[in-house]
C-alpha cells in the first residue's frame, strides 16, 4: 500500500497539524500549513496548483461544463497538499459548477514547511483560505489580520482519539488512567478534553510520532489522530480500530474553516456568493457520489502526489460524515450557528486556556453563505 503521502499519511499529518513552518500562537487545534506562492511547482508537495490553464479555461472544458463568462477568478489556498479532503473544490472546478456561475477558480495547496494559510492570504498569494480551525484566525487578527470567517466545510473537526476496538472507550471518563498517545502539543488539546468534561488531566502520556505502532503494539490504550486518516490506515491493515472526534468528548470545533480578509469581503462579496455557490453544488455532487471524484484526483488534481486510491475511497465518506449537523440540516451546508460558536467551541478554547476571545458578531460573517444558498 502506497504510504508516502496518503492524504494524512502519518508524517504528513505532522506537518499539517503543527502549521508547517509558521504557527500563528498557541491554537487548540494547531494552525495548518498553507503555501508559498515563490516555489510553485504544481508538483503537489506544498505547491500551487492553478486549474486555470494559460488561456483561462479550466478542466469544465473537457468535462463538459459550460464556459459562463468569468467574473472573476476566486484563488483558494488550502492547508494540505492534494487530498480527497477537497473533493468539493476538485468536483465544482471539473464539472463546471464554478464556471456555470462565471467563477475561475485556482487552487494553491499547501504541505510540509510551508506556511500558514492565513499568511497566504496576508502575503496576498490567494483569495479564500480553508483553515483547520478558527483559532488560528483569532490568532492571526491579534497580530494584526483582519480576516473574517464565512463557513466551514466540516461541523466537526477531523481531530480525535483513535483505539483498538478491543478498548472500552465511549466517553471522557473512560480515559481517565488511560496511556495517551501524543504528538507534541498535543497536551493542550487533550487536557482540555478532561477540563470541559470536569475531570482532572489524569493520564500517563506516551510520547509518539505520527505512526500509531505504539498503539498497536500495545504501549498505547488510545493515541490522538485524525479520525479520516489513521484509524481507516489501521482498518486498510485488517487492524480493528475505533475513532471520535474531539468533538464527541465535549471539545468542539469546526474544521477546514472557510476564511477571507475583510476587505476582501467588501470588495467581491458577489463573486465571493458565486464561488461558495459553485462549492455548494460541488458538495452535493460529492454526497451523491463519492467514488466521482477519485479519478479526478488521481489522474488530474493529485497526479503527482503519491495518491492512494484505497485511502482515498474510505476515507472521503469519512469526510463526508462530518459534513452535517442539526443546524446545517435547516440551514443548509457550511453554514456556521453563531450561537453554537459562542456557547460550545469558545468554551473549548477557554479550557485549553485562550483568552480574549473576540465577539462572534465580529468574527463571523454568515450573510455570504447563506446567500450562496438562495442564489
Amino acid at each position: 500500500m502506497t504510504t508516502s503521502r496518503t492524504r494524512r499519511s502519518f508524517l504528513g499529518h505532522s506537518a499539517r497539524l503543527l502549521g508547517g513552518a509558521v504557527v500563528l500562537g498557541p491554537p487548540l487545534l494547531a494552525a495548518c500549513g498553507g503555501d508559498d506562492d515563490d516555489d510553485a511547482t504544481a508538483d503537489g508537495t506544498g505547491a500551487t496548483t492553478a486549474t486555470a490553464t494559460a488561456t483561462g479555461s479550466s478542466p469544465a472544458a473537457t468535462t463538459g461544463g459550460s464556459a459562463a463568462a468569468a467574473v472573476g477568478t476566486v484563488r483558494t489556498a488550502f492547508n494540505w497538499v492534494p487530498d480527497v479532503e477537497w473533493s468539493a473544490w476538485y468536483l465544482a472546478d471539473a464539472n463546471g459548477l464554478f464556471a456555470d456561475r462565471g467563477v475561475t477558480a485556482e487552487f494553491v495547496h499547501g504541505g510540509p514547511n510551508t506556511p500558514a494559510v492565513a499568511q497566504v492570504l496576508a502575503a496576498g498569494d490567494a483569495d479564500v483560505g480553508v483553515a483547520s480551525d478558527e483559532l488560528q484566525l483569532i490568532q492571526a487578527n491579534k497580530e494584526g489580520a483582519d480576516f473574517v470567517i464565512l463557513g466551514a466545510m466540516y461541523q466537526r473537526s477531523p481531530s480525535g482519539f483513535c483505539w483498538l476496538a478491543e478498548t472500552p472507550i465511549a466517553t471522557a471518563q473512560d480515559l481517565v488512567g488511560k496511556r495517551l498517545g501524543l504528538t507534541t502539543g498535543d497536551e493542550i488539546r487533550v487536557d482540555a478534553v478532561f477540563r470541559v468534561n470536569d475531570l482532572e488531566p489524569e493520564y500517563d502520556t506516551v510520547q509518539m510520532s505520527f505512526d500509531p505502532q505504539p498503539l498497536i503494539d500495545g504501549d498505547a490504550d488510545a493515541i490522538t489522530c485524525y479520525v479520516t486518516n489513521q484509524p481507516i490506515q489501521l482498518q486498510l491493515q485488517g487492524i480493528a480500530a475505533e475513532s471520535a472526534p474531539f468533538s464527541d468528548f465535549g471539545l468542539k470545533a469546526f474544521g477546514d474553516v472557510l476564511f477571507a480578509s475583510r476587505a476582501y469581503v467588501e470588495a467581491n462579496r458577489d463573486l465571493l456568493v458565486a464561488y461558495f455557490a459553485g462549492l455548494l453544488a460541488g458538495v452535493a455532487a460529492n454526497v451523491a457520489d463519492p467514488m466521482a471524484v477519485i479519478p479526478l484526483l488521481t489522474d488530474v488534481y493529485g497526479q503527482d502526489a503519491d495518491i492512494d486510491p484505497a485511502y482515498a475511497e474510505a476515507g472521503n465518506p469519512a469526510y463526508i460524515a462530518l459534513l452535517d449537523s442539526p443546524y446545517t440540516d435547516a440551514n443548509g451546508l457550511l453554514m456556521i450557528d453563531p450561537a453554537y460558536l459562542e456557547a460550545e467551541v469558545y468554551p473549548s478554547y477557554e479550557a485549553a486556556g485562550e483568552t480574549d476571545l473576540p465577539p462572534v458578531a465580529e468574527l463571523l460573517d454568515a450573510t455570504v453563505m447563506a446567500d450562496a444558498h438562495q442564489s
